[in-house]
């Protein structure tokens, strides 16, 4: 059996975060790890509070996890502090850790804010070359931008900047409430549109935790990377179409809607 494991923040409405990785994981037939770098009070509505998790704990666990089942892949999601980055990169270097998909998480479905200003630069310069693909969304590709990307044309010129900047992949995701749900993904000196259709549904909580840890599960089964983002995308659209719908603001996704769909 393949081994995937998340180094994320902790989502208690299950939606998102470590939760969403794990329940992704299993969707794909992976064996699930997780090293915690944050909790996060959260619901559909928002998130309530965060705690870090002491840098040098994030260390210990991950210790744990790659001195007894070493991993395929690697994702990795909220990180909070430029502290927890530089540990967190200290350690993946010494592993030499192949297949890193990173999700630079700033903020949450509902807008609220994951992340300190000073996490992003730490993330920048220590983590995004060592990273197979990051898979940031369209606000986050602008702030690794440093401009508004208003256009696809400017989704694809950015993508291929922060690519070569980092000498790394880049996934860039539609913004919601466009005509269309096309992705762009440059890597290897090309670029192309992973097209996929709108569809009529708010609950969207934890879909780039979702689709990154997809993206993650496929390179540890041997896919190439476009074949993983590919059939990452697919995943994802079957987990928003069947309209499960909980909590009182912008709901889960349903993860296991392959294996129970008497569930839908």
């Amino acid at each position: 059996m393949k081994k995937v494991l998340t180094i994320a923040g902790s989502d208690s409405s299950g939606g998102a975060g470590i939760q969403a990785d794990l329940k992704t994981f299993a969707a794909y037939g992976v064996y699930g790890m997780s090293v915690i770098t944050a909790l996060t009070a959260q619901n559909t509505t928002g998130v309530q509070a965060v705690l870090d998790v002491p840098p040098d704990f994030v260390a210990e666990q991950l210790a744990s996890v790659f001195e007894d089942i070493r991993p395929d892949a690697v994702k990795i999601g909220m990180l909070s502090s430029a502290v927890i980055v530089e540990e967190l990169a200290k350690a993946l270097k010494a592993y030499q850790v192949d297949n890193i998909v990173l999700d630079p998480v700033m903020g949450a479905t509902s807008g609220s804010s994951l992340i300190k200003g000073e996490a992003v630069e730490a993330m920048e310069t220590a983590l995004f070359p060592m990273a197979a693909v990051i898979t940031p969304n369209l606000r986050e590709a602008e702030v690794l931008a440093k401009r508004p990307l208003p256009s696809k044309a400017a989704m694809a010129e950015a993508a291929q900047e922060i690519a070569q900047e980092y000498g790394c992949a880049v996934l860039i995701k539609r913004a919601e409430g466009a005509p269309d749900a096309d992705d762009y993904l440059y890597a290897d000196g090309r670029g192309l549109w992973i097209e996929g259709a709108h569809i009529d549904n708010p609950n969207t909580h934890g879909t780039g935790c979702t689709l990154s840890s997809a993206i993650a599960a496929g390179l540890a089964q041997g896919l190439a990377l476009e074949a993983a983002v590919q059939k990452a995308k697919a995943y994802i659209d079957g987990a928003i179409r069947v309209g499960l719908d909980l909590g009182k603001g912008r709901g889960p996704l349903h993860h296991g809607y392959r294996q129970f769909p008497e569930i839908n």
